[in-house]
């Protein structure tokens, strides 16, 4: 349903169900033919009737009402996380948008196995703050940070274990170049490094191309990772990138090479981390996500604990003020195109995952 033509004349009814972008919901009344729904506070509800051990709501919407919300909505508007019974409930329903860049929040919901739309907000959410902490971890690996941060919390103090680069020179490589890989690239060439990437959507190496000093396929991946003194996870989460980033990948990379994942953990084979890390194949990670914490899993044993692994909450995309104004205006961009008939941006291929 990629393309939204049949709209006929009259209200369209919005249901919006994304807190993160705030309780003004005036970017959704783009039209006087919008009708507003909002549907911020039935999420929390409908997300403790599914974890009933989670957080209470702080005003409980009975059931009833919510079922009443989702039956008026046309096109709907969800975060994170995404309640998993939306589809069956909404009868009208034909264009969901996703507040996230990706879509793996979806799978767990039956949005995925319906014949709704879906939209993402790939390429615009918090993409320069993610691609900030990205050269973050780079800047922390290459500049010894790493190994000062092992020596305080050991009680030591001398210049023997550092492995000192400077950005300069270093080349920074990309799993996936989509909008954050590409800001990742731009910010890594302002600090002189060497970028390259992979890019599914291509068969044949491109130079000097966004923010890439060169883009290989992806089934090259293992070249970029023996350039890479930094490789960097930006792909999307789909059947073909799970645990793609695996002992080979690691078998490929400098006894140097940091691995800095930012998209999904379930992209790398967690187990083979480990033991790169341990047989001093690769000499630390920075991970911003972790396998299993979609479904509320806490990080493998060994992950925590392990002294070159730097570990945060999936917090990258934190601190970025433009964000929310970022994720309302592609919405209301799409909207416009919904009620002109005209094909939406950012239409989610179930096929490919994203």
């Amino acid at each position: 349903m990629g393309q939204v033509s049949e709209h006929e004349p009259g209200q369209v009814t919005v249901l919006v169900m994304a807190p993160v972008l705030g309780a003004d919901l005036s970017y959704v009344a783009v039209d006087p033919r919008v009708v507003v729904l909002d549907g911020n506070a039935a999420v929390a509800s409908e997300l403790h009737d599914e974890e009933p051990d989670g957080p209470a709501p702080a005003v409980d919407v009975p059931l009833q009402e919510r079922d009443h919300l989702l039956g008026q909505a046309e096109v709907l508007v969800v975060g994170y996380p995404v309640p998993r019974r939306i589809a069956g409930r909404a009868a009208k329903l034909r264009w969901a948008h996703h507040t996230q860049a990706g879509v793996s929040n979806l799978h767990r919901s039956d949005l995925w196995s319906s014949d709704v739309t879906l939209t993402s907000t790939r390429g615009s959410v918090s993409a320069r703050a993610i691609a900030e902490y990205a050269v973050a971890a780079a800047m922390f690996a290459l500049r010894g940070l790493d190994e000062a941060s092992r020596q305080k919390r050991d009680g030591r103090f001398t210049r023997r274990g550092y492995r000192m680069r400077t950005a300069l020179g270093s080349t920074m490589g990309i799993v996936g170049l989509g909008g954050i890989g590409r800001e990742v690239g731009r910010l890594a060439q302002t600090l002189g490094m060497r970028v390259v990437a992979t890019r599914w959507s291509i068969d044949s190496p491109e130079e000097h191309v966004d923010g890439a000093d060169l883009v290989l396929p992806a089934n090259r991946l293992l070249e970029v990772a023996a350039q890479s003194d930094v490789l960097v996870v930006c792909s999307q989460l789909t059947e073909q990138t799970q645990r793609m980033i695996d002992r080979s990948v690691f078998a490929a990379m400098p006894a140097h090479g940091v691995l800095v994942n930012i998209a999904r953990g379930e992209e790398v084979d967690e187990v083979a981390l480990l033991e790169a890390l341990d047989h001093d194949q690769i000499a630390g990670a920075v991970l911003d996500v972790q396998a299993g914490e979609l479904e509320g899993r806490p990080p493998r044993p060994g992950m925590l604990e392990h002294p070159r692994i730097l570990l945060t909450p999936h917090l990258s995309w934190m601190g970025d003020r433009t964000g929310p104004d970022l994720g309302r205006r592609v919405f209301s961009d799409n909207l416009r195109r919904y009620l002109a008939g005209e094909p939406l941006l950012n239409v989610v291929d179930r096929q490919r995952g994203y």
